[in-house]
């Protein structure tokens, strides 16, 4: 009898797995170990508008990006509706004995509409230097998004050991949330006290996954100590972004219920739609499996009964 509920039960399993969709029929469901599941897609006909990918096999492993900016895809998750990429350091360094500033942007290079955005609730905006005021603002309306201060005297007063490098707390370094999720962000850099910087003082800033940093803070900050420019143009710092569907755009990815006037699940049934998107944006939305259920909502019958597992994130 044992044997024949065990077998029962791996043979709903193994049904289960074969049976949930990730991808498009035909489409690629991986790059190297990055899973693609739609809307993202890899090729023709594999994948929303916003939303193409490319895989650049030669390289070893291959390397996801998205095709129309080439920025790097590290890891993407249905359940958040976040994608992991890797961005980099913007850094200002004084050549001469004028005070350094840099009036950049944030070089993720993101579409403009709508479907990818800074993550307020997974990422932090960072600073490293000395005496160094960053502003974190929006491009289209230069207003401030986030700000924060690292002082010092001189960089080689900064702890040099990683048990003293334990926070980045304003001294030689400072960190503060992301107060609004936009796909691109002006960035300036500025000495505090303008006046006259020694030469080679160096600043930077970025925008990283807060869990990333919390465990890297230590490292970088000893790094910057070190070498700051070469800290600067070899890190691939992660961020995390938000995506989500345009509910005019793409009306055929949900499910419009007459009976009662309201949009009600998504493309595939136990799904639901989550309008809790980053920054409350009006009219967005994006979709996740309901409770007991796992797969991809956006895709027929994506969604699969979990049975008796216990670990997915949506197995609850």
């Amino acid at each position: 009898m044992v044997v024949v509920v065990v077998g029962a039960l791996l043979f709903h399993l193994v049904v289960t797995a074969l049976a949930a969709p990730v991808a498009l029929p035909g489409c690629p469901e991986t790059c190297g170990n990055v899973t693609v599941p739609y809307p993202f897609g890899i090729g023709h006909g594999c994948f929303r508008d916003g939303f193409e990918l490319v895989a650049t096999h030669p390289a070893a492993p291959p390397k996801l990006r998205f095709a129309r900016n080439g920025v790097e895809v590290i890891d993407i998750s249905l359940p958040s509706g976040t994608v992991r990429v890797a961005t980099r350091m913007l850094g200002t360094g004084s050549s001469s004995s004028l005070p350094r500033q840099l009036d950049g942007s944030w070089p993720a290079g993101l579409p403009a509409n709508g479907s990818l955005a800074v993550s307020t609730r997974h990422n932090r905006f960072v600073a490293m230097g000395c005496n160094l005021l960053a502003n974190l603002l929006a491009n289209d309306d230069d207003d401030y998004m986030s700000v924060c201060a690292a002082l010092c005297v001189v960089r080689s007063a900064l702890p040099r050991d990683a048990a003293a490098a334990s926070s980045c707390s304003g001294f030689g370094c400072c960190q503060t949330p992301v107060a609004r999720g936009l796909p691109s962000y002006g960035v300036h850099l500025n000495d505090l006290t303008q006046r006259s910087v020694t030469v080679g003082s160096y600043g930077a800033a970025f925008i990283a996954d807060g869990e990333w940093f919390a465990g890297e803070q230590r490292s970088l900050q000893l790094g910057f100590v070190a070498d700051p420019r070469k800290l600067a143009d070899s890190t691939a710092v992660p961020t995390v972004l938000e995506w989500s569907l345009d509910m005019d755009r793409d009306q055929d990815m949900f499910w419009y219920d007459t009976r009662v006037s309201q949009w009600t699940r998504c493309v595939s049934v136990h799904s639901a739609i989550d309008d809790a998107v980053d920054g409350n944006l009006y009219g967005r939305a994006r979709c996740n499996c309901s409770k007991g259920y796992e797969g991809n909502p956006y895709l027929a019958n994506g969604c699969q009964d979990c049975g008796p597992c216990v670990d997915g994130p949506d197995c609850e």
